[in-house]
């Protein structure tokens, strides 16, 4: 390039000939082309940049996209190939419009003044995205436009909803102790005063029904409030040997009585039906969010209908299922049919993902099938599902049959009244508890003396420690806990056997219970029989040492 200024420079030699004007041309030519590469070096330069930021870079006029980089497409899950609206509202999660819009209209406005803000975009799988977006006012073909930077903040929402969830969870959690802890001494005392009642009632009493009615009320909703506290606690799972039928049953009573009047179930349970291991309170989580889908989908149905399948199935080796997801053996099947729109076979590889929903943000927050997808597969079980639009959907759930260890033939003994069985002291605050016991095991043969406090127990107890041969006692009271009341007794005398029970306890469990010497640690309300077997074992075992 020296060389071509210093010929410019001696244009004067140049300008007297023909010659000279031709290699002045051709040297402006010259500078004109290296110019142009340079440029378009730089553009190459500047579009490399662009291409392969981390941030989605848009440029918007007139609400309408005239430069976008391959991240939005990436964001978006659109396809630069095809061809895509290029109008902005397009892509705007409904209820954020207002959002976008104002950050738009403010920035376009004051000319210089950048805003930025978060909102939800809805990409070609209709699934939500959260971002961030900075959006600068620039000028584009002399026109004003906007220059946004869209950074995706989706993980960081998740996170966010994740702990709100959490405390929201822990106040829950809170609440529900205080609430079961009471519930729990009321439930006692129904269940309790219908047991005395069938125990004294004969066979052909006219109101025998009505209080086996009372009874089993009294357990739904003893189930109730440890599905409370499941739900709102990590609790310990309790995997046992169980029949889905009662389960399944229950949870249409309630489906009955909170859907739509107008949705007609279908019910088809087996009657003769094999034992899976399973948690109950999880299986019916189970079941009720794949039938709070279906309700969903059932929303717009003219005729909406909700079948409900339980049998037992055998998977050959030739069936797809045995050989994808599942070994070939016997499970329990049970599917929730419905009528409804169906799903977009887009989004089928997407519905068991946490997070994915495609209902309104007061409908869900996309944890149901997740959660339900989590809970079969640790119970050694999987989901299929069938679907398309318009044809509604059927999700069917396999889980394994629990092989029961064979009886070894021997029937338990029915208990009946024999006085002189034992001497039991029992404690509890509640007055219509320590009644309801005094005569149920004095019914069944005990002696019984109760007591409404921590120190009117311990002063009866220390009075005639070797007169007792049990004690039950409640953990909560009033002045003196059952647990200081325990250590008392057992400074008194080591190895006195104690039941302890509770309505519900945050500060104290089983493994503590048996730290300080305890023999049973029992959650109320208890079934009184049950609780005298246990009473009777241990009065056994004391009077043999």
């Amino acid at each position: 390039m020296k060389f071509v200024f210093d010929i410019l420079q001696n244009t004067s030699f140049l300008m007297g000939s023909i010659a000279g004007l031709a290699i002045i041309i051709a040297v402006i030519s010259v500078i004109r082309l290296w110019n142009i590469k340079a440029r378009l070096k730089d553009k190459e330069k500047f579009r490399l940049i662009l291409e392969h930021a981390d941030e989605g870079i848009l440029i918007v006029q007139k609400l309408k996209f005239r430069y976008a980089n391959k991240r939005v497409y990436e964001l978006m899950g659109l396809s630069q190939d095809s061809g895509v609206s290029n109008n902005l509202l397009d892509y705007i999660y409904p209820d954020d419009l207002d959002i976008v819009l104002d950050s738009y209209e403010k920035t376009m406005l004051s000319n210089d003044k950048e805003s930025s803000f978060k909102v939800r975009l809805l990409k070609k799988d209709k699934s939500i995205l959260w971002v961030f977006i900075r959006s600068v006012p620039i000028v584009w073909d002399d026109e004003p436009a906007n220059l946004s930077f869209i950074r995706d903040i989706t993980q960081q929402k998740m996170m966010e909803q994740d702990l709100q969830q959490a405390q929201r969870m822990e106040a829950i959690g809170a609440l529900s102790g205080g609430i079961a802890h009471d519930f729990n001494n009321i439930l006692t005392t129904i269940i309790g005063t219908a047991e005395v009642v069938l125990m004294d009632c004969p066979q052909d009493h006219p109101g025998k029904d009505e209080f086996e009615q009372i009874q089993e009320s009294g357990y739904r909703a003893r189930d109730l409030v440890r599905q409370i506290l499941t739900i709102s606690r990590e609790n310990v799972k309790d995997v046992q040997p169980l029949y889905l039928s009662p389960i399944i049953k229950e949870a249409l009573k309630l489906l009955r009585s909170t859907l739509p009047k107008n949705i007609k179930i279908i019910e088809k349970i087996d009657k003769q039906l094999d034992v899976v291991k399973a948690d109950s309170i999880q299986m019916y989580q189970v079941f009720m969010n794949l039938c709070t889908n279906a309700k969903h989908a059932l929303e717009k149905s003219d005729s909406p209908c909700l079948e409900v399948n339980l049998k037992n199935v055998t998977l050959p080796f030739s069936d797809k299922k045995a050989s994808n997801d599942l070994k070939p053996g016997s499970y329990i099947e049970l599917s929730v049919r419905d009528n409804g729109a169906g799903i977009d076979p887009d989004i089928h590889h997407k519905i068991f993902k946490p997070y994915f929903t495609t209902k309104d943000k007061n409908a869900g927050v996309g944890l149901g099938l997740a959660t339900t997808l989590g809970i079969v597969r640790q119970s050694g079980g999987h989901i299929f599902f069938e679907s398309a639009p318009g044809k509604g959907s059927c999700f069917t759930v396999y889980l394994p049959v629990h092989q029961m260890e064979k009886s070894n033939g021997r029937v338990l003994e029915k208990i009946e009244p024999v006085q002189g069985q034992g001497k039991i002291l029992f404690v509890d605050d509640e007055k219509e508890i320590t009644a309801i016991a005094k005569k149920m095991f004095e019914n069944l043969g005990f002696s019984v003396m109760t007591a409404n406090s921590g120190r009117q127990a311990l002063e009866c107890f220390a009075r005639s420690p070797d007169f007792f041969d049990l004690m039950i006692t409640d953990l909560a009271m009033p002045e003196m806990t059952g647990q200081t009341l325990v250590k008392e007794v057992m400074r008194i005398r080591p190895g006195f056997p104690v039941i302890m029970c509770t309505g519900h306890s945050d500060t104290f469990d089983e493994k503590k219970a048996k730290e300080i010497g305890i023999m049973e640690y029992i959650v109320k309300p208890y079934n009184m029989k049950e609780l005298s077997i246990i009473a009777l074992k241990y009065i056994k075992k004391s009077k043999a040492a």
